[in-house]
C-alpha cells in the first residue's frame, strides 16, 4: 500500500485515484443518474470535481475506485472529527456482487488504521441495502446502537469499527 505524489492510494487489490474528467466521465455520469447508487449518496459529481486537485489531504476527498485500470466505483473519506472518519462508497451496478464493496471497505479501513491516527471509522447504510450491510459486517463493522438511536436521520443505520477492535482482532478472522 502506498500513497503517491498525486495522492492516489494503492491498496491491496484496488486503486483509489483522483478524478480525471476525460478518463472518469462515464463513471461520474452513471453514478449521478441514480441507477447505480443509493438515493442518499448525493453530490458525487461535485465531490469528485472538488477533490481532483486536493493534493494536501485524503480527508474530505472523493476518489474513483479502480481495478486493473477500470473505474468500478466511488469512495468518499470525510474530514476527521474527534479522530473518526465516515466512509461513503458506491459500486457501479455492473460490478456489484463481485466483492468490490467488501474490498473497498476492508482495504480502505486497513489503510486508514495503519497509516493515519484514526480511532474509528463509520459507515451510514440504508437499512434496505442488505448487500452493504453484509459487506460491512464481514469487514468487522457492527451497528452502533446508541448512535443509531440518537441520530437516526433519514432512516439510516450507522456501523462503526474502532481501532482497538481492529488491533485486537485475531489474525485470520474477517
Amino acid at each position: 500500500m502506498s500513497l503517491g505524489d498525486n495522492m492516489n492510494i494503492e491498496l491491496k487489490s484496488i486503486l483509489l485515484t483522483r478524478y480525471e474528467e476525460e478518463k472518469h466521465k462515464t463513471l461520474k455520469d452513471e453514478l449521478e443518474t441514480g441507477t447505480s447508487h443509493s438515493e442518499f449518496i448525493h453530490q458525487i459529481g461535485e465531490r469528485l470535481e472538488e477533490s481532483k486537485d486536493n493534493n494536501k489531504s485524503i480527508y474530505q476527498s472523493a476518489f474513483v475506485v479502480e481495478d486493473l485500470g477500470i473505474p468500478i466505483g466511488y469512495l468518499y473519506i470525510s474530514r476527521m472529527i474527534r479522530d473518526e472518519v465516515f466512509l461513503e462508497y458506491a459500486v457501479l451496478k455492473e460490478y456489484r456482487g463481485k466483492g468490490y464493496g467488501s474490498s473497498i471497505i476492508r482495504e480502505t479501513s486497513d489503510y486508514l488504521f495503519e497509516n493515519h491516527n484514526i480511532k474509528a471509522i463509520r459507515l451510514d447504510i440504508d437499512p434496505s441495502n442488505k448487500n452493504s450491510i453484509n459487506a460491512a459486517e464481514a469487514c468487522g463493522y457492527t451497528v452502533d446502537e446508541e448512535e443509531f438511536a440518537s441520530r437516526n436521520y433519514m432512516g439510516r443505520m450507522q456501523f462503526v469499527k474502532d481501532n482497538e477492535y481492529y488491533i485486537s482482532k485475531p489474525k485470520g478472522r474477517k
